[in-house]
């Protein structure tokens, strides 16, 4: 073998590596990526479009000093969450469906990791529909089913790459959409009034501060419970902490806070016919684009690793890159069934069926199992106090209202029951 058909293999050994990117083992150390990365990447993976409605509901429905502590409570829960989660992933160094093995059990896992993954597909399916209808009204000689496709074949360019696709996307997109925001928020403070209408204004139909801090976790709390898919990678429990409350407290609350206070400054919760108020369609248009990117590859890149746990236990070996083309024909599938108005009922059943996962987990590897070392050996086939747990705390989310709101409610009742769980059977197993 020559020495450039060995570069050549080499090449080809590196692409595959990449794009399997450790979906059914453990991050090895020195796979594991600085801290700069992993901001960029944690950063990118929580811009999304959510920030802008929730924004938006926060500045149409509280004061600037109720909405900025709102922001800024809910964020904060939020990084405390993904850092529980994070340390998980790279204690583990697992993604999100292969840590759940240790939770559920091995066929346990295949349920939880299915279940998951269509919801996520189901979630962008929907997305992809909106988008597809919105840019269709601009221009009305091309279908929206041809915007579908295209978005889909772009975002499944980077989504395929792993780890190293959204790395790559984000050190493009992040830059830009921080700048675009930072510049909106100039435009607010050189119109004429500046800022002083913003700190003054008042809500029209007031919401409250809880509910506002209500909707700033409700939005997040299950892109929360995923980190570990990223934060597999972390070469330190410190890293996991800095990227989180970098992510969450500065990422996700500054465009958060762009949001409430364009709302606040034109009187309107919708941020694109705020953004158009302000002059700036065009600039919101690409800020939108970009964040919807964001948010269609990171639940593609978790369906991917969703179906690779769950059809390797099934003993069908498609390699991680088959089922992330998989994941995006579904969510295309899900798109041209036409369910654009069906994105309430989504997050709705996202906001019951995720956060109680995040719940069982942290108490899984921060109370009852504590051992990461321990986590993937000798497992049963199912561990049915797990799956009780599950449905359980899902049940009283979507019935209950003992707290704020259901995804909270999910977490918190998941966490809880399986601890209470884990911790009784472990207490008769020795006795």
């Amino acid at each position: 073998m020559t020495t450039d058909e060995r570069a050549a293999r080499s090449a080809e050994g590196d692409l595959a590596a990449t794009m399997d990117d450790h979906a059914l083992e453990p991050v090895p150390a020195d796979r594991r990526k600085p801290l700069l990365q992993l901001i960029v990447v944690q950063v990118g993976w929580n811009i999304s479009v959510s920030s802008f409605l929730v924004g938006g509901v926060v500045g149409a429905g509280t004061t600037f000093g109720e909405g900025m502590l709102a922001i800024g409570l809910g964020n904060v829960v939020l990084a405390v969450v993904a850092s529980l989660i994070g340390i998980i992933g790279f204690r583990t160094g697992l993604t999100s469906y292969l840590a759940s093995r240790a939770v559920f059990g091995r066929n346990g896992s295949i349920i939880v990791s299915i279940v998951l993954g269509i919801v996520a597909m189901g979630f962008i399916g929907v997305l992809m529909d909106t988008w597809g209808g919105a840019v269709n009204k601009l221009i009305p000689a091309i279908p929206s089913a041809v915007f579908v496709v295209v978005f889909a074949a772009a975002i499944l360019t980077t989504a395929i790459f792993g780890f190293k696709g959204l790395h790559t996307f984000s050190m493009v997109a992040v830059p830009v959409q921080v700048a675009i925001g930072l510049f909106a928020l100039f435009r607010i403070g050189s119109l004429d009034g500046g800022f002083g209408e913003v700190f003054d204004a008042s809500p029209v139909a007031a919401i409250g501060f809880s509910a506002a801090v209500s909707s700033v976790i409700a939005t997040w709390v299950t892109g929360a419970a995923l980190v570990s898919d990223v934060q597999r990678y972390a070469l330190k429990a410190r890293d996991v902490v800095i990227s989180c409350v970098l992510s969450f407290v500065v990422g996700v609350g500054i465009f958060e806070v762009i949001a409430t206070v364009s709302a606040m400054k034109v009187g309107n919760s919708n941020f694109v016919v705020v953004m158009q108020g302000l002059g700036l369609l065009a600039p919101a248009a690409v800020l939108l684009f970009l964040a919807l990117w964001n948010t269609a590859d990171n639940n593609i890149y978790s369906a991917s690793l969703a179906f690779t746990s769950a059809s390797n236990l099934l003993k069908l070996k498609l390699k991680k890159p088959v089922w992330t083309v998989v994941a995006v024909i579904i969510a295309v599938a899900i798109a041209f069934l036409g369910v654009a108005d069906q994105f309430g009922k989504f997050l709705t059943v996202i906001g019951v069926v995720v956060p109680p996962f995040a719940g069982l987990l942290i108490a899984h590897f921060w109370v009852v199992q504590r051992n990461a070392a321990e986590a993937l050996r000798n497992l049963p086939a199912v561990r049915w106090e797990s799956l009780v747990c599950w449905i359980a705390a899902a049940l009283l989310a979507y019935y209950g209202d003992f707290l704020l709101v259901n995804a909270i409610e999910g977490l918190v009742a998941g966490f809880v029951l399986y601890a209470a769980a884990g911790l009784a059977l472990r207490k008769v197993t020795k006795a």
